[in-house]
Formats: structure tokens, C-alpha cells, sequence
């Protein structure tokens, strides 16, 4: 088959950026980060924008499902990153890319995001309300691909002071049952390249003569 007029596909951000009509390379450059081993990253946000409705009436969402389709209802929007409708604190959290935002993305404003929530029957008040600048590379990226530590949860039925206590114990066990595993899976390919010397001799790979048994082994069986 010719393939010399094949034209390779091309990136959504190739795309993105003709359909853009702007190809600047100073916000092309914006928009990657070193990441903490020394690569480049290219993130779709810098800083964008948090904002906590708070005091909200439950009437406006009066049990929880009704509290879930609206959070559900604001996912919608592209130009939000993430929201939160917290029936029993009565808070709704939205993490959105502002107007004037250096990025291609969807874009809304704080007022845009209060008329929303209007149409849906819910009204804030914005004294009761924080609008703050919200770091998407360290508040939302590295916290999901780069937290600090693995949050720890104990098994079911145990609290966790309870695990803490059994997981060395568990711990040495998993490393024991782990080393007989793969010294029973070494055994096992020994004895078949054993069985099969032009595999072994293809793969380039030298196996150790089998190991006679005693007569006491014969008897009594090879002990692991």
C-alpha cells in the first residue's frame, strides 16, 4: 500500500491552535512547566480562579440528589474545572477559568457563573461569597499526579491505629510469600529452557545444571 501522500495526524493542541488563528510562541512557552524531575510539562491552565458560595439557602436544592444534579449541572460548563455542591455545609465551590486568562480554553466570569446558578433556581449572596486566585500547576495538578505521600487507609474493620500495628507484620509476609513466588517462577523457567535447549540457546541465556537429589531428598521429597 502507498502511504506517500499520507499526511501524519495531527495533536488536539495542533488543532487547537488553528483554530485559535494565533500562534505566539512566548504563550506557547507559558504554557509548559518543569516538572520536579527536570522535564517539561504542558499544562492547559496556569492561574485561574476559586470561587465559595457560602450560606447558600437549602431551598434552593432541598435534599441531596437535587444538590448532585447541580453540581453535576455546572461540570457541564467547559469553562469550569471543577465544582462542589456541599449539601450539609451548605457551600458550592467552583474552580473556573476566568475572562482574561492567558490559555485557549473556555472562559467564563464570576458573573456568568451567578446567573447560572440563578436559572437553576439558586441564589447567592455575594457578601457571603470568596473570590480567590487559585494555582491549577500546584493546587490541582500536583496534588493528583504528584502528592507527597500516598494517602494511607486501613483495611476493612481495622482503624487505622490498628493497622499500623499489623503492617510490619503483613508487610514481612507479602516480602516472603513475594521471594518464594519468584523463586518458584525462576525454577520453573529453568526446567523448561531445561527441556527446551534451542529456545535457550536462541534467547542467549546459559542454564545451570539440575542439582541431584539425595537419597534422602528422593525419599522424602525436595523441601523448598
Amino acid at each position: 500500500m502507498d502511504r506517500t501522500d499520507k499526511q501524519p495526524q495531527k495533536s488536539e493542541y495542533q488543532q487547537e491552535l488553528e483554530q485559535s488563528g494565533s500562534i505566539d510562541q512566548a504563550a506557547i512557552e507559558h504554557q509548559y512547566v518543569v516538572g520536579e524531575d527536570g522535564n517539561k510539562y504542558r499544562v492547559p491552565y496556569r492561574m485561574v480562579r476559586q470561587a465559595v458560595f457560602s450560606k447558600v439557602s437549602k431551598a434552593s436544592y432541598p435534599d441531596q440528589p437535587h444538590a448532585a444534579r447541580l453540581q453535576y449541572r455546572l461540570m457541564l460548563n467547559d469553562a469550569i474545572l471543577k465544582a462542589r455542591v456541599n449539601y450539609v455545609k451548605d457551600t458550592i465551590t467552583v474552580i473556573y477559568n476566568p475572562e482574561g486568562a492567558d490559555n485557549m480554553k473556555e472562559k467564563i466570569s464570576l458573573d456568568g457563573i451567578i446567573e447560572f446558578l440563578a436559572k437553576e433556581g439558586v441564589h447567592v449572596d455575594r457578601q457571603h461569597m470568596v473570590d480567590e486566585e487559585y494555582d491549577y500547576y500546584k493546587n490541582f495538578y500536583s496534588y493528583a499526579f504528584n502528592s507527597p505521600s500516598i494517602r494511607e487507609h486501613a483495611p476493612y474493620g481495622y482503624t487505622l491505629e490498628e493497622w499500623r500495628k499489623m503492617k510490619p507484620g503483613w508487610e514481612r509476609k507479602k516480602a516472603q510469600y513475594k521471594a518464594k513466588s519468584e523463586a518458584k517462577q525462576q525454577a520453573f523457567r529453568e526446567e523448561y529452557l531445561r527441556q527446551h535447549p534451542e529456545l535457550a540457546e536462541e534467547l542467549g541465556i546459559k542454564v545451570p545444571a539440575k542439582r541431584k537429589q539425595t537419597l534422602m531428598q528422593r525419599i522424602f521429597g525436595q523441601r523448598g
